[in-house]
């Protein structure tokens, strides 16, 4: 019920939705970079090659019908972009939000094993 929700919000308020995959970090590594770039703790931190730093989305996974609230923490190298975008790495999650997004089948197997849904919507800032 979650995820329709959020599509209606997107039909009506305009945005985007992306279906693909979610590789993750390495246990730590995106607590490491939360704390690097002084950021304020959030229950869902990820990484993308399409949104800037600071960006919030939320992430359906299609494993465990789960909807979370995501705050862009990281962003791709511009190097890595391209490859991401191309294998429909649509963003990459921590640790912690691979194992309750994913699953635990999951956190050993490639990206495929973690389709998600991203959706980010255009929220006017009046």
């Amino acid at each position: 019920m979650a995820l329709i929700n959020i599509l209606i919000a997107l039909a009506l308020l305009g945005g985007e939705a992306m279906d693909g995959y979610a590789p993750r970090y390495s246990p730590g590594v995106m607590e490491r970079v939360v704390r690097r770039r002084d950021l304020a703790p959030a229950a869902c931190n990820i990484s993308s090659a399409d949104y800037p730093l600071g960006t919030w989305v939320y992430v359906w996974s299609h494993n465990r019908h789960i909807l979370r609230y995501c705050r862009v923490a990281d962003v791709s190298h511009p190097r890595d972009v391209a490859r991401h975008q191309r294998t429909k790495r649509v963003i990459e999650l921590g640790y912690t939000e691979a194992q309750s997004l994913c699953g635990d089948a999951a956190m050993q197997a490639p990206p495929t094993a973690c389709p998600v849904t991203v959706v980010h919507l255009q929220v006017s800032k009046e």
